[in-house]
């Protein structure tokens, strides 16, 4: 089964998926509403720069370190490997890798793609070819409402290095003299990072690694038209504290994942052992969101609290985005496509609040606690 393979495979809750997106049936039922106009700005040089340097078609490093792409790549492993470098540290490690010296970590991920120079000139160059982006587009638009007016280029970057905690992450970002600042939410432009490394871990069959770029991109294209559409949002439906930003990531990684999954399992139901894992993945939600309520709570714990719901480094400690996925997959199941959508323009609480009505259509769901939803609107009595 696709979930166990991951489980064994995966160390991130990024998913790659092996199936083939253009003969997916839900691309059929895609958005043809003009309105909806996004494409993808997709840039390799990061990568091909990096093999060049380990190849010793060029010795200066820096035209690798000042690649867009591996500055965003470099920048997010510090965050992922939640430590802290010199500004050099970068330029100083790729030095030392392509010249075999020995490092104590390798947080930015720069051995492996040393190791597979040749595989990843193949899978760019196939990834040119393929032209990846038209298919994803036509994929995510079916989880946008029709009435939606959006219009953007994201940057996609693609890149060889990482932390080996995801395969790919949408950043927001503003500029400065080609230097990245990253940003809230409400600024700067989303951004998708990329690390081709990951795609080879998973096979070294081509086909299915070129499968597994679609799917992930996907994944990472959804966030984010939600992100470009949520700066239009009034300012009820902004996150005002730690829970509001929970519920919103439980919100926002729960249906890009039940896209993702609806793509590969072309109306396969999910394993025992995927029913199983994300009803504790609720379970987990639910007392991490009471302990976000406690007065006792410091700003470093709920900091902690929130980094793992998305970014622990396993499918089953990311209780947020594990829970979202089941709810999103339940209320599409149930409720169907059209009310899971309309969730992106009513906001987080309604996305829980259609999870408790399809809770009440299958007494068998795992619930949400009593606390939960009446912290996202649902009245007492109904709870009761």
């Amino acid at each position: 089964m696709y979930y166990e393979r991951y489980l064994m495979k995966m160390r991130f809750v990024f998913l790659i998926l092996l199936c083939e997106i253009a003969n997916n049936p839900w691309t059929l039922y895609a958005q043809t509403d003009p309105e909806f106009d996004i494409s993808l700005n997709v840039d390799f040089n990061s990568a091909e720069r990096l093999l060049d340097y380990y190849e010793r078609f060029t010795n200066n490093s820096l035209v690798v370190v000042n690649q867009k792409g591996n500055q965003l790549a470099a920048a997010t492993s510090v965050l992922l490997a939640r430590t802290r470098r010199p500004s050099d540290d970068f330029q100083q490690q790729l030095e030392r890798v392509r010249d075999n010296i020995q490092a104590e970590t390798d947080i930015y991920g720069l051995i492996p793609a040393k190791k597979r120079v040749s595989e990843l000139r193949k899978l760019i160059t196939e990834a040119k070819r393929r032209q990846l982006d038209r298919k994803v587009i036509a994929t995510i638009k079916s989880y946008f409402p029709n009435q939606i007016n959006i219009s953007a280029s994201i940057p996609v970057y693609f890149v060889a290095i990482g932390n080996e905690r995801a395969v790919a992450v949408v950043r927001r970002v503003v500029w400065k003299n080609d230097i990245p600042q990253f940003v809230g939410d409400d600024e700067g432009d989303p951004i998708i990072i990329f690390n081709l490394v990951r795609v080879l871990e998973i096979s070294s069959n081509i086909e299915e690694q070129i499968i597994g770029i679609m799917s992930t991109l996907a994944h990472e294209s959804f966030h984010s038209v939600f992100a470009l559409l949520k700066q239009s949002f009034p300012d009820s439906l902004k996150p005002q504290s730690y829970t509001d930003h929970l519920l919103d990531l439980v919100h926002n990684e729960g249906i890009a994942y039940s896209l993702s999954m609806s793509i590969q399992s072309t109306g396969r139901s999910p394993s025992k052992q995927w029913f199983d894992a994300t009803a504790k993945a609720i379970e987990s939600f639910n007392n991490i969101f009471l302990e976000l309520l406690s007065p006792n709570l410091t700003d470093r714990r709920a900091r902690e609290l929130m980094m793992n719901a998305n970014l622990s480094g396993s499918f089953e400690s990311n209780y947020g985005a594990t829970a979202g996925m089941r709810m999103a997959y339940e209320i599409d199941s149930r409720l169907g496509r059209p009310v899971l959508a309309a969730t992106l323009l009513q906001g987080a609480h309604d996305f829980f609040q259609k999870y408790y009505q399809a809770c009440l259509q299958d007494a068998s769901l795992p619930t949400l606690d009593e606390r939960v939803l009446r912290e996202i609107g649902v009245q007492e009595e109904t709870v009761k």
